[in-house]
Formats: C-alpha cells, sequence, structure tokens
C-alpha cells in the first residue's frame, strides 16, 4: 500500500506529555525532545496496529492511497471514512491511473461502515454504465477521509494513552543508558524489558487482523509469550 499522506492529527500534544512528566508548563527546554518521543511513539502504535486513528484527509481534496486488488473484484482498504471516495483504477499499468469508476460500479463493505474495509465492484451496474474487473494485483487508487475514531470521532483514549506511556519511556530513556534503571534508596536494579505490557495491552483491541498487535495478542492468549520487567536486589 501507498499513502500520499495529509497531515495526520496527534494522538497526544507535547502539553499532555510535559504534565504527564510532572514538568512545570513554563519549562518548554525540552519541548523539541518531548514532540520527536510523542512522534516515534505514534508511529509504533500504527505499526503495531496496522492502522492510524483520528481522521486524516478530511479536507477536500483528500487523502490518496493505492492499494492492490485482492480478487477480481474486491479491494482490501483500512479504515476508509468516506462514503463517497474517488475511485481510480491503473487500467494502463503505468500508474496513471487512467480509469476513473463512477457510484454505481462499485460498493463499500462492510455496510455498517465506515470505517470501511472493502471496495467491491458490481457484476451487473445500475442504469447503462458497464462492469469493469480487476486484475489481482491491480493497483487502486482510493482518495478520501482515513483513519479508526471512537464513537466521538476522535483517536481513542487507549491510543492516545498508549502514545503518552511511549512518549515518556522514550523521552526518559536517555537516563538509562545501559537499560539498567537503579533504585540506590531501595537497593534494587531493574532491567527494562523491550517494550511496556501495558502499551500492549492498551492497543491490542485496537489491532488489525494480520497486525504485529494481532498476532502478539493471539501468542500471549495461548501463553507463547511473557513480558514483564524483573527486579533484582543487589
Amino acid at each position: 500500500m501507498t499513502v500520499f499522506a495529509q497531515l495526520a492529527p496527534p494522538y497526544a500534544l507535547v502539553e499532555e506529555l510535559r504534565q504527564y512528566l510532572s514538568i512545570p508548563p513554563e519549562d518548554t527546554a525540552d519541548d523539541v525532545d518531548l514532540q520527536r518521543a510523542l512522534d516515534a511513539g505514534k508511529s509504533w502504535v500504527d505499526w503495531f496496529t496496522g492502522r492510524t486513528f483520528g481522521v486524516s484527509g478530511a479536507v477536500p481534496p483528500g487523502e490518496a492511497r493505492v492499494f492492490a486488488a485482492a480478487t477480481t473484484d474486491a479491494v482490501a482498504l483500512v479504515d476508509l471514512q468516506s462514503a463517497a471516495p474517488t475511485v481510480e483504477v491503473d487500467t494502463a499499468n503505468d500508474r496513471t491511473f487512467a480509469t476513473a469508476l463512477v457510484p454505481e460500479q462499485f460498493s463499500l463493505e462492510p455496510l455498517s461502515g465506515p470505517p470501511f474495509d472493502t471496495l467491491r465492484v458490481w457484476p451487473d451496474p445500475a442504469g447503462d454504465v458497464d462492469p469493469l474487473y480487476f486484475v489481482a494485483g491491480q493497483l487502486v487508487r482510493v482518495t478520501g477521509a482515513w483513519g479508526y475514531t471512537d464513537a466521538r470521532g476522535r483517536c481513542p483514549a487507549n491510543v492516545a494513552q498508549a502514545n503518552l506511556l511511549l512518549g515518556a519511556r522514550w523521552f526518559k530513556r536517555r537516563e538509562v543508558p545501559l537499560s539498567v534503571l537503579s533504585q540506590p534508596e531501595l537497593g534494587v536494579s531493574q532491567t527494562l524489558p523491550p517494550q511496556d505490557q501495558d502499551v500492549f495491552t492498551l492497543l491490542f483491541p485496537f489491532s488489525r487482523p494480520g497486525s504485529p498487535g494481532a498476532t502478539l495478542a493471539g501468542a500471549q492468549a495461548g501463553g507463547a509469550a511473557g513480558y514483564g520487567a524483573a527486579w533484582t536486589m543487589v
């Protein structure tokens, strides 16, 4: 899938991360590093869940995303929010997307959407419109609004919280260069795990089938994976 992206909405703000870390609001010296940590966390969340959150491309002309047709009559999409997107097919196989579909030629699924995860062409379009069939692997460009949202049309709270946890973790990571966090007053040290299990738990319900998050959720449910930090007396 190729994405021609408009500016996507943030999952969490620097001001929120500053408050989360108990940094005074007037102390903006680390804002660049805080923003970088949040941006890195957002990218990781998208990779882990296999989707983006909030709505991007809502402003015309929308955001164009390119998918490969899975079968002769269907294209798998990822959280299309537009009920009337622009659909163009690369029938010349030169990425010019020479053939534009009219609304009578296709439908979006599921019927309960948005979001929609499938574009399907009609074998017998209404009126005098000719049907169009894909060649498996043929490129299809869909332009519209994209993203997964909660019932309010916003980024889900779980995702925002996960972004804050990741942002805080990666901002503070410079204080733990050898991955060992010491608590001298308690006489203990902690080897940091590769990731935070709380982040996994927050994101599992929002991970698309086939994504790293869904795969890990299945492994943990089967007892095949275990994560956690171990405290070691020193």
